[in-house]
């Protein structure tokens, strides 16, 4: 099993590109043309600058999609493409933007801080590398792609992505630096021309259209880049099964308390796994290929084994905090997240299984298309975690409402502050809710504590309120 991942249909495709430079010019161009605009005319002057917001992203999300969606003599398709992830993106952006912007209400920004950092690019990443698997067998837009492609998509886009992003920064880097040359030549129309909003937005769009089309053009240096990333996949993989198996000896020894023990258990578990995961797609490759030599299927192996025991005790550690303290949108966030590494532990069965047939032409021949439906799962429970579907905020105010109602924690150390500061409008109905509890047998506690946390001016005039001796010295 080489070292490849490249398509057949593949080659040539740098003929195909040298085309797209005009066009990621052009876009770009418009891109930031649009987004000066919704900027300057819009957002400033309306109410609902949620609404300005939804829009700048649906535009930005939409060319970006369009410009590495677009082939030859597909684009219209590629325009359709971008355009359904463009709406997919909308209602979540919708939702996040419009609860965040009510200023009477105080939330918890972690969901809108995941969303748009995390959650949301790796939705679309996902998206994209989908539709342009799909693309290049020519069928319907829902029709279901082959790994091969997938996988090859998905190595490469984040490499033109990162590339194109380091051709704009060096281009604007450049484009600084001669503004301030002249600057010190008594020129200083350019260094105040880069400054206006009316002139950079655009410019910084028109520069990343074109380094995109630019970096979708360089096959030689995509190859080499795919080339060493998976050789290094090979390297890990082997120092992974070491660190497996020392694990688990160490854990099979001294028990789990020695994860526990230590701090945030849950998120350095589910960081293991995710790596695990990475580097595993990276030895396995395109699913075209026959099983690698001996001292590289071992450790792979290995590294399968050990992938339930990440999940597991990363899902044992939410279950402990959980139990404990209640959901918040952070450690909801988090146990979905470590749900869906748990559910690849499916994957890892199955290419387990089908390890019983040690002699079979293709390695683990299950694994590719399991990839293609957890790289769908992904993008749904991305999106609907940042949706009314699962809205954190409620979700978590109900589990800390349970936490009192049902008297897993006393009265006295509830923090209704976190209900009233950091929850908004749910957190408000359970403090309503808790209000009502008129059998629990703390109820004049929680009646005085929802009174506390509704009097207080800020969740930090909450946890440290004034002492009335000192208020009377003031």
């Amino acid at each position: 099993m080489g070292i490849s991942g490249t398509p057949d249909n593949q080659v040539g495709s740098a003929e195909t590109t040298k085309g797209l430079a005009l066009t990621g010019l052009v876009i770009g161009l418009l891109t930031g043309g649009i987004s000066y605009g919704i900027g300057e005319y819009w957002i400033d002057d309306h109410d609902e600058r949620f609404l300005a917001f939804t829009t700048l992203l649906f535009i930005v999300t939409t060319a970006f999609s369009y410009l590495l969606l677009t082939e030859a003599g597909q684009i219209a398709r590629a325009g359709l493409g971008a355009f359904f992830i463009g709406v997919i993106m909308t209602g979540p952006d919708y939702f996040i933007f419009s609860t965040l912007a009510v200023e009477t209400d105080n939330y918890d920004p972690f969901p809108g801080m995941f969303w748009l950092f995390v959650g949301r690019g790796l939705a679309v990443f996902l998206l994209i590398v989908l539709l342009k698997a799909r693309f290049e067998r020519g069928s319907s837009l829902f029709a279901f792609p082959f790994y091969k492609d997938v996988f090859f998509h998905g190595l490469t886009l984040p490499l033109i992505t990162g590339g194109a992003k380091l051709f704009a920064g060096l281009s604007l880097l450049l484009l600084f630096a001669w503004a301030y040359l002249l600057k010190q030549m008594d020129v200083d129309f350019f260094h105040r021309l880069f400054k206006e909003g009316w002139f950079l937005l655009p410019f910084l769009g028109a520069i990343g259209g074109l380094s995109i089309a630019l970096m979708r053009s360089q096959q030689s240096v995509l190859n080499a880049l795919r080339y060493v990333l998976l050789l290094f996949c090979r390297i890990l993989m082997v120092i992974t099964a070491l660190f497996t198996i020392t694990l688990l000896l160490v854990l099979a020894t001294k028990g789990v308390g020695v994860v526990f023990d230590r701090p945030y258990p849950s998120i350095w578990m589910m960081v293991l796994a995710i790596a695990g995961m990475l580097i595993f797609n990276g030895v396995y490759q395109n699913g075209q290929g026959a099983a690698p030599p001996i001292w590289l299927r071992l450790p792979t192996l290995i590294t399968l084994l050990g992938f339930p025991v990440y999940s597991g005790l990363a899902f044992y550690a939410f279950g402990l905090r959980i139990d404990d303290y209640g959901l918040t949108p952070p450690r909801l966030t988090g146990l979905v997240i470590n749900g869906l590494v748990a559910a690849y532990s499916f994957v890892c069965l199955a290419g387990l299984v089908t390890e019983l047939n040690w002699r079979g032409k293709k390695w683990m021949p299950l694994v590719g298309r399991l990839n293609i439906l957890m790289a769908c799962l992904w993008v749904i429970v991305l999106v609907g975690l940042a949706s009314p579907i699962a809205n954190p905020w409620a979700i978590s105010a109900q589990s800390q409402y349970k936490l009192i109602a049902e008297q897993k924690i006393s009265a006295d150390d509830f923090d209704y502050g976190y209900l009233r500061f950091k929850l908004g409008r749910p957190g408000d109905r359970a403090l309503e809710k808790l209000l009502k509890l008129d059998n629990h047998p703390e109820a004049a506690a929680i009646r005085d504590g929802v009174s506390r946390a509704r009097s207080a001016e800020s969740y930090y005039r909450y946890k440290t309120p004034i002492v009335p001796e000192l208020q009377e010295a003031n």
